[in-house]
């Protein structure tokens, strides 16, 4: 009876080291946790501290960055930013883009005696304007539609090294179909104005040709699909005529062949095929009368200062106090050379 007991009382005494173990562990651990936060406290008073023997120079450029802050926001509320949401056709999206960064780069150049000719208004007008850019206008459910059609007409084959992603990196701005422009300038009058000379692009030979070319194929198109139009309203009203005097199973008057389909399932077929033909001439007309300009607007408006919120002079005071600590930590950054220097001399 001796024996198990001996035995219990040594397995106990094998399980001391291990809590003892864990013991100490959950202990450094907590030490460790608690020597972090200390550190962390010490830190924050000397910055404190710190801040403190140097609290003029910190308040002056804080102060300072606030006043810039200030003064941006005030000078930003002052400038109104016209957006412009245009389609090139015929081409012309290139010639635009490069109009557009001309008349920019006049603009930062602050030459606005080319920019009034150029824009054909008076340089006081010109003055006003202080920057354009253009942008192409896109979302990702457009890129996959068009992506999609391009795989349709495409060999597997050759897409299979051609992926979504390798699609649009090989986009360039040119062959979006939507620009967006962005003009700035202190007069909201001038905007409004000017607006259409910056967007105005010269027809030149390749645009005349272009247009020329679309005006044809539209014309040609719509008059095609009058002529489906018409044979289909032709075939309509000859199965409905059919149907009502039930020449079509006895076989009297006029038959028409119909092969295995029953009447009802050949007329639905017809007025779905009514239906695609209208919504397609409906799409030609809507581009016949796009194609009418060379740069048709989708959009435009005009707003006040920014359409974010930029924080201005929190951001000012965010950089005056850091110049601030900049500048006072200076002298320390000095005095530790000199000291470490002198110490390893």
């Amino acid at each position: 009876m001796d024996q198990p007991n001996n035995q219990n009382q040594e397995q106990e005494v094998d399980l001391v080291p291990v809590f003892v173990w864990i013991s100490n562990g959950f202990k450094n651990l907590f030490n460790g946790i608690g020597n972090i936060f200390k550190s962390i406290g010490h830190f924050l008073i000397l910055f404190l501290i710190f801040i403190k023997k140097n609290l003029i120079i910190v308040g002056i450029t804080s102060i300072l960055g606030i006043a810039g802050g200030w003064y941006l926001k005030d000078q930003i509320s002052n400038v109104y930013s016209a957006k412009v949401l245009v389609k090139p056709n015929f081409k012309s999206v290139a010639q635009l883009i490069s109009n557009i960064n001309h008349y920019n780069s006049l603009t930062e150049q602050e030459d606005y005696t080319s920019l009034s000719k150029a824009l054909a208004i008076s340089q006081e007008k010109a003055a006003t304007l202080q920057g354009m850019e253009i942008t192409a206008e896109f979302n990702e459910t457009e890129l996959l539609q068009e992506y999609d059609a391009l795989a349709r007409e495409s060999d597997t084959m050759a897409l299979e090294n051609f992926t979504f992603e390798g699609f649009m990196a090989a986009k360039r701005d040119i062959d979006y179909e939507f620009h967006s422009i962005e003009i700035t300038g202190n007069d909201r009058d001038v905007l409004e104005s000017v607006i259409p000379q910056i967007i105005n692009v010269e027809e030149n030979t390749m645009i005349k040709a272009q247009r020329m070319a679309l005006r044809e194929t539209t014309t040609f198109d719509l008059k095609t699909k009058e002529n489906q139009l018409v044979e289909i309203d032709s075939l309509i009203a000859a199965y409905e005529s059919a149907i009502k005097t039930s020449d079509i199973s006895s076989g009297s008057g006029t038959n028409i062949h119909l092969g295995d389909q029953r009447p009802s399932e050949a007329l639905n077929q017809l007025f779905n095929q009514k239906r695609y033909l209208l919504e397609e001439m409906s799409e030609i007309r809507e581009d016949k009368y796009t194609y009418g300009e060379t740069i048709h607007t989708v959009s435009q408006f005009i707003t006040k200062g920014t359409l974010e919120k930029k924080h201005y002079r929190l951001k000012g005071a965010l950089i005056g106090f850091g110049l601030g600590l900049l500048i006072a930590l200076i002298p320390v950054v000095f005095r530790f050379l000199n000291e470490y220097e002198k110490n390893n001399a």
